[in-house]
């Protein structure tokens, strides 16, 4: 090797590495390995998926009595999903987001579909944003009062969704923004889809006209029922807590296709209690 560059790589190795550059260096390695090891669990899915279209049509196409068994199984027949559209996460000095936005599609009915989507996409970036406010300024505030940039804890905020129902009738699914500082707090948003009128739901279809009596009923002896145990506190509606529900309560439809009203943390009793819910059964 020449000389002169013999040196200069003897130089380039006495070098110390920079620990924030070593830190970016490790993170971008963590990075790339995730990213790895997502597409060959991606490929392989694929790779399932595709074995199993391609099994799944030749049965069909091969086999009369399959495809009639298959045209006799509504659910097969139902084509009405929830897909993650985008997925993505952003880490820096205030804030750790990570975000898995839901869509709905094959209804068979477009408007609410661009409806509903559209109302997704606008709520979670409104929530996105507010939470990215909150951080800079709780950031701005530990440092203004004498704390240390470097101490700082950065606040993670999560979305996320969950399908919780799905049949020839009903689709229904929950959006969570779980905001974590301290201590967590969660939000969610209902959607609950008829799937033969093409409409959201209310607890009244489900329910019928005395829907708020019948709620409030249950809720109140299911909180009756908990309270035995010591380790359930909820507070009395003196103290804040249950006072009935509300015309916009939360509820999802279960797998039973039994409405759960849902209620977020503290609104029925301390932290520690968490989020509550109630499976609502209709009326005899």
């Amino acid at each position: 090797m020449h000389p002169e560059l013999e040196r200069a790589r003897a130089r380039y190795r006495a070098q110390e590495t920079p620990e924030e550059l070593s830190l970016a260096v490790r993170a971008a390695i963590r990075e790339g390995e995730r990213l790895r090891k997502r597409r060959r669990v991606l490929r392989r899915s694929l790779a399932t998926a595709l074995a199993g279209c391609a099994c799944f049509v030749l049965l069909v196409n091969g086999s009369p009595t399959f495809a009639q068994a298959v045209y006799d199984v509504p659910l097969l027949g139902s084509l009405a999903r929830i897909f993650t559209v985008t997925e993505f996460t952003v880490n820096d000095d205030e804030h750790v987001i990570d975000v898995r936005l839901p869509a709905l599609e094959n209804t068979g009915y477009t408007d609410l579909e661009q409806q509903i989507n559209q109302e997704i996409s606008t709520r979670v970036q409104a929530v996105i944003d507010e939470a990215e406010q909150r951080a800079q300024e709780t950031k701005e505030a530990y440092v203004s009062t004498g704390g240390d940039p470097d101490d700082y804890i950065p606040v993670i905020i999560d979305v996320d969704y969950e399908v919780k129902c799905r049949t020839e009738h009903y689709l229904s699914f929950v959006i969570q923004k779980t905001e974590t500082r301290a201590s967590a707090y969660t939000e969610f948003y209902t959607y609950n889809i008829d799937l033969e009128t093409g409409r959201e739901l209310t607890l009244r279809d489900l329910l019928g006209p005395n829907w708020m009596e019948t709620v409030n009923a249950q809720v109140e002896a299911q909180i009756a029922e908990r309270s035995k145990d010591p380790d359930n506190v909820y507070w009395t509606a003196e103290e804040g807590g249950f006072q009935g529900i509300s015309e916009d309560q939360p509820f999802y439809l279960n797998q039973e296709e039994r409405p759960v009203v849902v209620f977020e943390k503290y609104e029925l009793g301390p932290g520690s209690m968490g989020s509550q819910e109630f499976v609502i059964q209709p009326a005899q």
